[in-house]
């Protein structure tokens, strides 16, 4: 079913996800529904989530701090030439995303998200005069961030002296952590991070000051993220496509198909591909109380580009896949046009007349179809390339990961084996 519901943007079309459009061995929309009952100690959570009880990433669109952070960036974002931000996980994707998507390259910022020497900018020959940088870790501890900065801060504070903290900014959360202590020493402005985890922040200042810096429509993006969140709070299945998709993808997974694909076609939309990875992985990848290991690992690929790598294994390999499709119709009408002189070649007269945009929607549809007839389920999700389409999408997949979860027995908001590494890191430092 395409549904594009009013004062919605985003279309969900999941006419080949069940059997009744992707053959036997896909769950029917019937079997889909009969987990409704297993939705039922979800549902009174996730109202008391919209109301900040306990805070949750719901809860974000309607916050009342969205004004102040949109003028901070714009005010930022006219006082420096460049942004340079340091956080790794949910402290640097969410951020990278709504820049890379929104921002359209018109404000240069750039996110720094491994302890890799090689990749790390130089601080000796950046113009700190013009720059600002953004410290991002919501416990204060994390050993690559924390690593970045302290590697960085000695050129920083030759360079600027009593000037520093004109220049960087800090958001943490954890008061006794070394990063909010480092801060208070140097006089660095500390913003609070919220208090969710990182890889639901992207909607509040972790991901939504670099936005408005980056000069995105953030008003617009939080708008279409309210539509969404009120639509997957309703407790009715049928009117919630959260609780539908979460509950297909699971029976699919029941089923033998744990490798969750996403196939972009559009690629301004890729960044979500790496956001969407550690929300996927990190939330499901758990024991259940009975100790099974449970979770479905998310895969990325780029059409048309891994239709030459990928769809081999796709069409004749394993059925251990579920796939979902991303692209952006308006695509179909862009582009620069192949001249009528093609014509006169046999291997391409058929693209003379045609646009870049007609030939890219061409390859989406036949890789769809394909699968379809191959009866590999998929689902695809039209977003178009706008904030408030964006908003949606983020509400729809947090949610979707959460009815997941629920249905694996698992808790979205935790990881502890992440934790473990944490602690290992240390050790053998």
């Amino acid at each position: 079913m395409n549904t594009a519901p009013k004062n919605f943007e985003l279309g969900i079309d999941d006419t080949h996800f069940q059997s009744e459009g992707a053959g036997s061995s896909a769950p029917s929309r019937a079997e889909c529904l009969a987990l409704s009952p297993r939705l039922d100690a979800l549902r009174p959570r996730i109202q008391g989530w919209c109301k900040g009880k306990p805070p949750s990433f719901l809860m974000l669109p309607f916050a009342n701090d969205a004004e102040q952070i949109i003028g901070r960036g714009q005010d930022l974002g006219r006082r420096y030439r460049q942004t340079l931000v340091l956080g790794i996980g949910g402290s640097s994707l969410g951020g990278e995303m709504l820049t890379r998507v929104l921002g359209r390259g018109a404000y240069p910022i750039t996110f720094y998200d491994n302890l890799d020497p090689t990749t790390l900018f130089d601080p000796a020959s950046v113009d700190w005069d013009q720059t600002l940088l953004i410290v991002v870790s919501k416990s204060g501890n994390t050993v690559e961030t924390l690593g970045q900065f302290l590697a960085v801060l000695p050129e920083l504070e030759s360079r600027l002296g009593p000037r520093l903290a004109q220049h960087v900014l800090v958001i943490t959360e954890n008061t006794e952590g070394a990063l909010h202590q480092l801060a208070r020493e140097l006089q660095i402005e500390i913003l609070p991070h919220p208090a969710v985890g990182g890889r639901y922040s992207v909607l509040s200042v972790v991901g939504l000051l670099p936005a408005a810096i980056a000069g995105v429509d953030v008003s617009r993006l939080l708008q279409g993220a309210r539509a969404m969140a009120e639509r997957v709070s309703d407790p009715d299945m049928q009117r919630n496509p959260a609780f539908l998709q979460g509950a297909a993808q699971y029976l699919h997974a029941q089923r033998g198909r744990p490798l969750s694909v996403q196939f972009v076609y559009a690629d301004r939309l890729l960044p979500v591909t790496r956001w969407y990875a550690q929300l996927w992985a990190e939330s499901l990848g758990k024991r259940d109380a009975d100790g099974k290991h449970r979770g479905l690992t998310p895969l990325a690929a780029r059409g048309a580009t891994d239709q030459h790598s990928q769809m081999q294994l796709y069409l004749d390999g394993p059925d251990d896949k579920q796939f979902t499709f991303i692209s952006s119709p308006e695509l179909k009408h862009q582009g620069m046009r192949v001249p009528e002189r093609a014509r006169d070649f046999d291997a391409v007269k058929l693209l003379a007349g045609h646009t870049l945009g007609e030939m890219f929607h061409a390859e989406f549809e036949a890789t769809r179809a394909t699968l379809t007839r191959r009866q590999r389920p998929n689902r695809t999700l039209n977003v178009p390339l706008d904030a408030y389409a964006l908003g949606e999408l983020i509400v729809l997949l947090e949610m979707e990961t959460v009815v997941v979860a629920e249905l694996l027995g698992v808790d979205p908001f935790d990881q502890p084996a992440v934790e473990e590494g944490k602690k290992l890191a240390w050790e053998y430092l």
